[in-house]
């Protein structure tokens, strides 16, 4: 990683950053240190939900009651600060760099562009946070509203290293915003409109709220009108102090209650482990046939289940088959926001919700279907207490070499159709471009799945530290064929769905 400068000084180098880290964790008291040492071996997940639809307000960036000042610190939220103490702990990794990018077609207006997005952060006051140690505590100060930078540049062939290269450029907490943006022009006459934002002060559905007001700036400003936007009822960094002063005994002696004992996934490698868990990760692809997924739907709404449930308990199976378990976690994302007043606002609400997995006894697919169902909805209900919370409470042993709890993820993206997904952006057509692999994964084995027509698309991302490519081809295979297994005979047993 490349140095930086302070005060005119020489730079300063990631080496001495991390020294210095650490010798203000070793000076702190032990309970302290402790807590913080769990903190930054946490791994983290956030997901894609569909967000609530926004409605129409006030016009403009308007100030609210209880936001926040610029220049004042703020307290980070739970989620936030472990990502923080991750950051500081690995400045150049780049695993929870958050990305989102759209072809656009027709004349861009860049003015307009970076005009639009600077109104989007003068709205959100999490997007123009830096992240600092006051005493031995992180906070986070509000910068003063301006200009958000937009980055243009001509690019020759195919774009995707130049998108790979925005995305895997760190980020400066402590001295740089969270987002980034650029504009590549391509030589085919369509531009592509790059965002790159620190998971710190961003998740799925913060996304879309993002698209929404970027477009809705974008139109107002091509069309010579103000934009119409409706007013937040607070800033995210409200919602951190509160999230600091919620008392979740309750729910964390649920989850250590239930959690005791629980293994580590060991699936298979094909490598060794290496001491530390680097997050370098390899892709494959998944799909998953209209057919298959029209099967499994009705053997999951005759056990009151959803086709999420049914995924899971299918991916549960695959992983026990694979590792020869019958106990292990699995862990999902879920949006962390319970409250109306919080779907409008951009920040990071997401957490991650563990799933244990009993397979004991070689259960039909349709028993560990109803399993599956009681295990999700009472994680649902107690769902508000923060992964690292989680963690903490449960102190686990010390291994650097594996994310802490769950090795593995898994994610259905109910995509939105209206912002995300938009088709236009003032007077110009829209379209997603798929952010290209930029291999990082943040758990050893996570699949994340979609609609794609009247089936499912995917992909497996996997560690290639511990797996091979045609590994990982034959976790994909092993999960889909029991998809359609499980499908055609639910009452088939664990042991019988593994099979070819």
């Amino acid at each position: 990683m490349t140095g930086e400068t302070r005060g005119g000084g020489r730079a300063v180098t990631g080496e001495e950053r991390r020294a210095a880290l650490l010798a203000r964790l070793a000076a702190l008291p032990p309970e302290r240190r402790e807590a913080l040492r769990a903190l930054t071996l946490a791994g983290a997940a956030a997901g894609r939900k569909a967000p609530a639809d926004g409605g129409a307000g006030g016009a403009g960036a308007q100030e609210v009651p209880g936001s926040a000042e610029a220049g004042r610190s703020w307290p980070l939220s739970f989620g936030q600060e472990r990502l923080w103490f991750l950051n500081r702990f690995d400045p150049a990794d780049t695993v929870y760099n958050t990305p989102w990018c759209v072809r656009l077609r027709g004349p861009v207006d860049a003015g307009a562009l970076a005009e639009a997005l600077t109104r989007v952060a003068g709205r959100h006051h999490v997007l123009r946070a830096r992240f600092r140690l006051d005493g031995d505590r992180p906070v986070q100060v509000v910068a003063p509203a301006g200009p958000v930078p937009l980055e243009v540049a001509e690019i020759a062939g195919d774009p995707a290293p130049a998108v790979v290269e925005l995305v895997n450029r760190p980020f400066d907490l402590e001295s740089d915003p969270p987002l980034r943006a650029a504009l590549l022009r391509l030589d085919d006459g369509t531009s592509l409109l790059c965002l790159v934002l620190h998971h710190i002060v961003v998740d799925g559905w913060s996304l879309d709220v993002l698209m929404r007001e970027l477009a809705e700036c974008y139109a107002a400003r091509r069309e010579g009108r103000g934009p119409v936007l409706e007013e937040l009822p607070m800033q995210y960094t409200d919602f951190a102090v509160e999230d600091r002063r919620r008392d979740r005994t309750a729910r964390l002696e649920y989850w250590t209650r239930t959690l005791a004992g629980v293994p580590v996934l060991d699936l298979p490698a094909d490598l060794p482990r290496p001491a530390r868990w680097t997050g370098r990760g390899g892709q494959e692809p998944l799909r998953v046939p209209g057919g298959t997924v029209a099967r499994l739907e009705e053997v999951a709404r005759r056990e009151r289940c959803t086709l999420f449930m049914a995924l899971v308990a299918a991916y549960q199976a695959a992983l026990g088959l694979l590792a020869g378990q019958d106990d292990l976690c699995v862990g999902v994302p879920v949006a962390g926001r319970g409250r109306t007043e919080l779907a409008p606002l951009i920040g990071y609400f997401s957490t991650t919700l563990v799933l244990r997995a009993d397979l004991s006894g070689d259960p039909t697919f349709r028993e560990l279907l109803g399993r599956t169902r009681v295990t999700l909805l009472r994680g649902l209900q107690h769902a508000d207490a923060p992964f690292e919370q989680i963690l903490g409470a449960l102190r686990l042993p010390r291994d650097l070499s594996r994310p802490p709890l769950l090795q593995a993820m898994f994610n259905l993206h109910n995509m939105p159709k209206d912002d995300l997904l938009r088709t236009s952006m003032g007077d110009l057509e829209v379209e997603v471009y798929p952010v290209p692999a930029a291999g990082r994964t943040k758990a050893e084995v996570s699949v994340d799945l979609w609609r794609a027509g009247e089936g499912l698309g995917g992909v497996l991302d996997y560690g290639c530290d511990l797996f091979t490519a045609e590994t990982a081809r034959r976790f994909a295979r092993a999960f889909t064929g029991l998809l359609e297994r499980a499908g055609t005979g639910p009452d088939l047993r664990l042991s019988e769905l593994g099979g070819g």
